[in-house]
Parts: C-alpha cells; structure tokens; sequence
C-alpha cells in the first residue's frame, strides 16, 4: 500500500483538553518548529506510524487521534488532531535534537520558524469549545 517510507508522513496537532494550547516539536540544531510525527514505514498503517512515531519522539501515546486533512509538501502528509490532558507530559528520548513545548493560538499566529502548512493546519482545525 506504503511503497517509500519518505514519500508519505503522518503529523498530529496535539491540542490541550482547555483548547488554549496546542503541542508543537522544536528542533534546537535548526531553530526550527514542527508537528510531531513522521514517516510511515512499509507494510505500516497510518495509524500505526502515528502511535509509533510519538511514542518514539515523545515517549507517550495518545488515543482518540482523528485524520482530518492531508496534503502535498514534497511528499503526502496525512494531519490528525487530538486532544490531550492539560497536564499532558512528554518523555522525548534525547532532548539535544528535539522536544515538545506547549503554544497558544496567538504564538502558532506569530511563530516564525514554524511552516506555513503547519500553522495553516492548526489554525484551520484549532478545537472550537
């Protein structure tokens, strides 16, 4: 189904149960904000790679994530939403190369070094109360 594990990702919009914030990746060698996530594998569900990929990164695993859009950039990126506990910890293995922060919608707005399909994602799909 999957041929090239490069040619399609999956990302999520980790959003706080409040609905104020949203969970992004910072990559400190780059300067650089991301969504969680990464590249689906081969022989590997989305949903699958999605549950992998945070465990992997952030060391925790989230249920309830919905695909709601996907997109090109390059490559196929399939965007989920989920909401998570206010007080939502992440565990990442090495926080040298990458970790989570939390971010209101008037940061994400403002973030500079965030993409502009990231931003428009989950801008677009922010939880409504």
């Amino acid at each position: 189904m999957f041929h090239d594990k490069h040619y399609i990702s999956v990302k999520v919009a980790l959003f706080s149960a409040d609905l104020q914030r949203v969970l992004v990746m910072y990559y400190p060698k780059r300067d650089i904000y991301g969504l969680p996530g990464g590249h689906i594998d081969k022989n590997e569900l989305p949903d699958e790679a999605l549950a992998r990929e945070l465990k992997e990164e952030l060391g925790v695993s989230v249920e309830g994530a919905q695909l709601k859009d996907s997109y090109r950039s390059g490559r196929i990126i399939l965007a989920y939403t989920a909401i998570v506990p206010n007080d939502f910890e992440t565990f990442p293995p090495d926080p040298k190369f990458e970790y989570a922060v939390w971010r209101t919608k008037a940061e994400v707005e403002e973030m500079g070094t965030l993409s502009d399909h990231y931003r428009q994602f989950i801008l677009e799909y922010w939880p409504r109360p």
